[in-house]
């Protein structure tokens, strides 16, 4: 019996029957298996809505929202029993983990109090970074029970917080934190996503030395690196008393950040406000006069005499722990207020 000869023709007409019947294969095995791996998924998420809040008798699935924050959303499962709001549970996530993103669900009682976190997911190292699981440690029980409304701090303690690191996981430690602060910050805010920050009227006045007219009125611009900056001259009588300087960069972590800049006739900064940011909370969003004294290492200095940089690039100004890239971000906003101001 001859041979039959092998063709051009033949080897792709093959490979494609291959390919199809391949592709046939996994398409049907991804139908048959899509069905349970959904309801194993929502298995794994009640079971953890559960274990993060109170006793409830509704159905948290069922009354799920959506909150969304600068980089992604956050799903909110209502926890209640007898119609009354016990908590919610909250999947969160961050992007900060050593090994990329980690899921969790957090638990916050009305009053903001942290009641339970479990892991959704993550690809921290074993052994190491998957230590904050929590069936591996109890580094998640450091925030049961806490309020961050009361002084507690949602960092580790290198970062100035109240929390203790997994020993030689300092990467996936903080990056729970991130997550974690993430999802508290936007269910206690008033208007998630967005900063208690003060109105430019306010700002002007908190940086500016003293004046009698009104300094947004007699508002003026000056064009610097291609961009519009607005100034606020105070005056008295008719002589300035300071200008206030509007600067704006786009090199914070998560976005722009404006500033409101004071000086004095002699260049010396006299207040510095964060007119509106996107930072991360819990880090970033330390650059808020609010809630950190970061602003206060500025007034008082000269640019032309001080370096306005982080100290790791050989600056004056201590960068916030954790948050360098907010910091060099701020600093130079400053220095641009500054160059304004000069021309």
């Amino acid at each position: 019996m001859a041979k039959r000869e092998s063709t051009f023709v033949n080897m792709v007409t093959a490979l494609l029957v291959i390919t199809f019947i391949s592709s046939a294969s996994l398409g049907f095995i991804y139908e048959l298996t899509k069905e349970p791996i959904e309801r194993a998924a929502v298995a794994k998420r009640n079971e953890a809505i559960g274990s993060v809040v109170p006793d409830f008798d509704n159905d948290p699935s069922g009354e799920q929202y959506i909150i969304e924050v600068p980089d992604g959303e956050l799903v909110v499962y209502p926890a209640r029993k007898n119609g009354e709001l016990q908590g919610v549970a909250i999947e969160t996530f961050t992007n900060r983990g050593f090994s990329g993103e980690i899921r969790l669900m957090v638990g916050i009682l009305p009053d903001g109090t942290i009641h339970g976190i479990e892991v959704l997911e993550h690809r921290e190292t074993p052994g190491l970074g998957d230590k904050i699981e929590t069936g591996k440690s109890d580094f998640h029980l450091q925030f049961e029970g806490e309020n961050p409304k009361e002084d507690f701090q949602i960092r580790i303690r290198q970062d100035g917080g109240d929390v203790d690191a997994i020993t030689a996981t300092t990467i996936s430690s903080r990056a729970y934190c991130d997550a974690v602060q993430r999802a508290w910050s936007a269910y206690m805010d008033d208007e998630p996503g967005m900063h208690d920050l003060p109105s430019r009227d306010e700002a002007i006045k908190n940086v500016l030395p003293g004046y009698s007219n009104n300094p947004a009125r007699e508002e003026y611009q000056v064009v610097y690196k291609g961009r519009v900056y607005k100034l606020y001259p105070g005056r008295r009588g008719r002589r300035i008393t300071g200008t206030a300087v509007e600067s704006v960069t786009e090199s914070g972590y998560e976005g722009p950040i404006a500033l409101l800049v004071g000086f004095n006739t002699y260049g010396i900064i006299t207040g510095v406000e964060v007119l509106e940011h996107q930072e991360t909370p819990g880090y970033g969003d330390l650059i808020e006069n609010t809630r950190s004294d970061f602003y206060k290492q500025f007034v008082g200095m000269n640019p032309a005499e001080t370096d306005i940089r982080v100290r790791e690039d050989g600056g004056a100004i201590d960068g916030i722990s954790g948050a360098t890239e907010t910091s060099r971000a701020y600093c130079e906003a400053v220095r641009d207020a500054y160059e304004v101001l000069k021309n």
